[in-house]
């Protein structure tokens, strides 16, 4: 059995709890559940904010933008299909739809994980020990947005991109804060108005001027300092896949 360096790195720091062995279309895959000790946090707070968002999935505090472009994509064509298959209605039809909507998982989940680990990877190069997230509790019913861009959201797992972040943290000595996201892609730090944003870029009347995604990051850093701010849950399993 040939381990990477990512799940070497896992195994170097936990406890074998159970393991699972599984073959996926031809492929075997050994699944290893781990207990991995929380490594204690710095005592200062240095905060590195994630704003997400559909046009720029993940903008960091670091400077780092991700589009969403090619995800957008790939949703919009699982959409067609799902849509075109329920119109069918038929038992062959049902089946292939449970088949794509796994595929379309399993994808998500993929996606998930190369985000979590990128926001990690730059919190730790960066010097930062506090990740924040914002608290998108019931965000489908608050975003004001067309149905196909609705639906588009629903299908996305933001409560799991933040479970796949809480737990990479806590294995790197990291804490992550969740804030309220209220106003934070119109709010202006310089005079406290309310801006406004047009795709990537936001003004205010006072002159101010950013890239809004990174600007999103800024006050969510403010906001963080508050003390409203909502600790994440940690000691979660941890699974690797070899």
């Amino acid at each position: 059995m040939q381990m990477g360096l990512f799940q070497k790195r896992y195994f170097e720091k936990g406890t074998p709890l159970e393991a699972e062995l599984l073959c996926k279309k031809g492929k075997w895959y050994f699944n290893l559940v781990l207990e991995i000790e929380e490594v204690k946090a710095h005592q200062e707070p240095k905060f590195f904010a994630c704003d997400l968002g559909e046009n720029n999935i993940i903008a960091m505090t670091s400077g780092k933008v991700i589009s969403g472009g090619k995800i957008r994509h790939d949703r919009d064509r699982f959409l067609a299909r799902r849509a075109k298959l329920q119109s069918n209605g038929s038992r062959s039809a049902k089946r292939l739809l449970k088949k794509i909507s796994g595929k379309e998982a399993r994808r998500m989940k993929q996606e998930n994980h190369k985000i979590s680990k990128l926001v990690i990877e730059e919190a730790i190069k960066h010097g930062f020990n506090t990740i924040v997230l914002e608290n998108l509790t019931n965000i489908i019913e608050r975003i004001r947005a067309k149905k196909r861009e609705r639906t588009r959201l629903h299908r996305w797992s933001f409560n799991q991109l933040g479970e796949q972040i809480n737990y990479k943290a806590s294995v790197n000595g990291l804490k992550v804060v969740y804030v309220n996201p209220a106003y934070s892609s119109k709010l202006c730090l310089n005079c406290g108005s309310i801006g406004s944003r047009h795709k990537n870029t936001f003004t205010c009347r006072c002159g101010n001027k950013q890239h809004s995604d990174l600007y999103a990051c800024q006050k969510l850093c403010v906001f963080a300092q508050s003390a409203d701010c909502a600790m994440a849950a940690v000691n979660q399993p941890k699974v690797a896949s070899f």
